[in-house]
């Protein structure tokens, strides 16, 4: 006879000396449990006691909530295997109408004959309806007091599918929580979802589903916080022998709350969905316009108005409170940055709280999580309202769009994943998903784990051809170095189409107009060579100048012109920032140089003041590295030759004023109108914008039209 500690509970114990024997009463001798328990010290309880004991917590269950809880009912069933849920996490469909829950047993032979088609015969277990709202079928949960039985096994030609027995974050997180069965569906329903919606982005779903008690995967980091809001604070341990020994019977899944979620994390498609069916919800034309303002507009002003309005929402507009989840990817196309998933793109605006710019190339290609934000939804209608009066009838709108974007601020996101090589001792974000992406030979190993899978998306036409400019047949030392060169930006402008006709292009009739932008920099030091990309260090062309002084930086002003896939740079380039371009599988110091050629050929105008262009190529990287304002007191040289460069924004007075002489200017303001301009007659549109700037109780108001 043996004892358990922890339950206090008696029982017989075989060991290999142990003999099963037939009964016969001549050779037995009835003893009674006491006295063969040879006084060891353990605490029992009567029949009574344990009932009354089980009551109080059951009155004490029900003070502290005061919704009703539900006990669940212990049956037996017999049924067929239709459908496996999720090998993983113990679900299986019986007779396509029942959910049987074997995460809560341990699995013998790791289920080796559940496949669809086996019959099962389930003796004590605990049946749970609507255990989670969204939760489609009646649930069997099997505890550790539950039996299974395969009554037969399938005769249909169907692939095992063999449970993992380390590593399942399903079981851990259930097991560490102590989740009941409500939770424990829900945990299920979001790391499938989880899963479903990134897998294509980092490979193996494995990368996401990892768990390491230091290093916690991408899921766990989404949903152990989640958990912990929800888990009641005073959650006691799972005692596994009292559940299997005692004569009450007690275990997580007796009792049960439904679970409505108090958050949802759906996909970017369903995400767009719901903010614009919200958008047009209950929307009228007459609610853009006061009735006072609009009797007094005639047929044209009245239609443009109504042209173009938004809304806002914020996570709390839905119920439950919504989450976000994507992919930070930046967009060539529309030169923007996208939070992205499997099924959709969403455009985002990401600044800091502080209203600096962000400026983080680090984190293309990272997985967030945004909980602070604001959906705004941008409505576009073409209208032929013949007077304000007839506002209320809808026939006369004969087009509605929508636009929806997301913004927020960089303090309200959570990275999940970084992107490979953000979490590499010793590498800066100058080896960049570009980068690796482009890299041959030696790094085609690398491009084989899921991490460079994802890397891979984020260019689907990937070039694994070397720089132009860089000589062929170098050694394999060639293959993974690499050119960077450091810079700040002095002026940046928009994007819109231009006529650039560059040199390599014979034929430069007939061209169409090439949507690009540009931008004015200065050079910082001269091209360094690293023979990999993990060996950037931070700065090493300011440091090396402030240490010694000898070498003077001198300004050499470059127009860098950015366009094809090179636009996507647009939203990371800001003023007064330090930027480092990176050129892959290149030892060529004068790659740079070798790019650049005047802006008009020599023999029409020669000015020694107009900074030489250079085209950006599609291979290369940009990282940001820091501000001018953030330089060390050891790059004090840097400082001093670019002051003056926070000066050139102005205020709005002073550009309005008659001595002001510039004719680019770059300036700050509050939009606080905005209006389509577009005639009904497809006229040439433009925008008003009516920027306004407080200086000390002076309001000072300018309208800017963009055509």
């Amino acid at each position: 006879m043996s004892s358990l500690k922890k339950s206090g509970q008696r029982m017989f114990v075989t060991s290999v000396s142990s003999c099963l024997l037939p009964y016969c009463a001549e050779q037995v001798r009835e003893q009674p449990l006491d006295s063969a328990w040879q006084g060891e010290s353990t605490q029992s309880y009567s029949l009574e006691t344990a009932e009354q004991l089980s009551g109080s917590l059951e009155l004490g269950v029900e003070e502290e909530r005061p919704r009703s809880t539900k006990e669940s009912k212990i049956i037996s069933y017999v049924g067929t295997v239709t459908k496996i849920l999720n090998g993983q996490a113990g679900l299986f469909l019986l007779d396509n109408k029942v959910c049987l829950c074997l995460a809560y047993q341990q699995l013998l032979n790791f289920a080796r004959g559940l496949r669809p088609g086996a019959c099962v015969e389930l003796i004590d277990v605990h049946l749970l309806q609507k255990p989670l709202v969204s939760f489609p079928f009646i649930v069997l949960g099997a505890c550790l007091s539950s039996t299974v039985v395969l009554k037969s096994f399938s005769r249909l030609s169907t692939p095992y599918q063999p449970p993992a027995s380390s590593g399942n974050l399903y079981l851990q997180l259930l097991f560490r929580y102590n989740l009941g069965m409500p939770l424990y569906l829900l945990l299920v329903s979001l790391l499938e979802t989880f899963e479903e919606r990134f897998s294509c982005f980092f490979g193996r779903h494995r990368l996401l589903l990892s768990s390491t008690h230091r290093n916690p995967g991408a899921a766990e980091k989404f949903l152990v916080p989640l958990l912990q809001a929800m888990v009641p604070d005073r959650v006691e341990a799972r005692d596994i022998y009292s559940e299997i020994l005692e004569n009450i019977h007690h275990c997580p899944l007796q009792k049960y709350l439904s679970l409505n979620p108090p958050f949802q994390a759906p996909s970017l498609s369903a995400v767009c969905r719901v903010a614009e069916e919200k958008s047009w919800e209950g929307f009228s034309p007459s609610q853009l316009l006061s009735p006072l303002e609009a009797q007094h507009m005639g047929t044209q002003e009245l239609n443009r108005r109504l042209a173009w309005s938004y809304c806002t929402l914020s996570a709390g507009s839905f119920q439950p409170r919504l989450i976000l989840l994507g992919v930070l990817r930046v967009s060539s196309r529309s030169s923007s940055l996208q939070l992205q998933d499997k099924s959709s793109a969403l455009p985002c605006v990401i600044s800091h709280k502080d209203g600096s710019p962000f400026a983080r190339t680090a984190l293309i290609g990272s997985l967030l999580q945004v909980e602070s934000y604001q959906l705004v939804v941008e409505r576009f209608l073409q209208t032929d309202f013949p007077s304000w009066e007839h506002l209320a009838n809808l026939e006369h709108v004969r087009e509605k769009k929508n636009s929806i974007y997301v913004q927020f601020c960089f303090e309200d996101v959570q990275v999940l994943h970084a992107a490979e090589g953000q979490i590499q001792k010793g590498l800066r974000s100058g080896t960049s998903s570009s980068l690796r992406r482009k890299a041959d030979g030696s790094l085609t190993s690398e491009m084989e784990t899921p991490k460079a899978k994802m890397l891979k998306l984020e260019d689907p036409k990937a070039d694994t051809d070397r720089d132009e400019n860089c000589q062929g047949g170098q050694s394999s030392v060639g293959r993974t170095s690499c050119v960077s060169r450091l810079f700040v930006v002095t002026q940046k402008e928009g994007l819109m189409l231009r006529n650039y006709q560059l040199r390599r292009e014979e034929d430069g009739e007939g061209q169409e107009l090439q949507r690009s932008f540009q931008s004015t920099v200065l050079w910082l030091g001269r091209p360094q060579l690293w023979s990999h990309p993990r060996e950037i260090g931070s700065l090493p062309e300011l440091e090396e100048t402030g240490c010694d002084g000898e070498e003077d930086l001198t300004r050499q002003e470059v127009l860098l012109l950015f366009m094809g896939k090179s636009l996507r740079w647009f939203p990371f380039l800001h003023l007064d920032g330090l930027y480092r371009f990176t050129v892959p599988c290149c030892s060529d110091l004068e790659v740079f140089d070798k790019l650049c050629f005047p802006p008009v050929p020599a023999k029409f105008l020669s000015r020694s003041s107009c900074p030489l262009c250079l085209p950006v190529q599609d291979t290369w990287h940009l990282q940001h590295e820091t501000w001018i304002s953030c330089l060390t007191e050891r790059q004090l040289a840097t400082r001093l030759l670019l002051t003056g460069m926070d000066q050139r924004i102005t205020s709005i007075p002073e550009i309005l004023r008659n001595s002001f002489t510039g004719s680019l200017v770059s300036f700050s303001g509050e939009i606080v109108e905005r209006t389509l301009c577009a005639s009904p007659k497809n006229e040439k549109p433009s925008m008003t914008v009516g920027l306004q700037k407080h200086k000390g109780e002076i309001v000072t108001a300018c309208k800017v039209t963009i055509d």
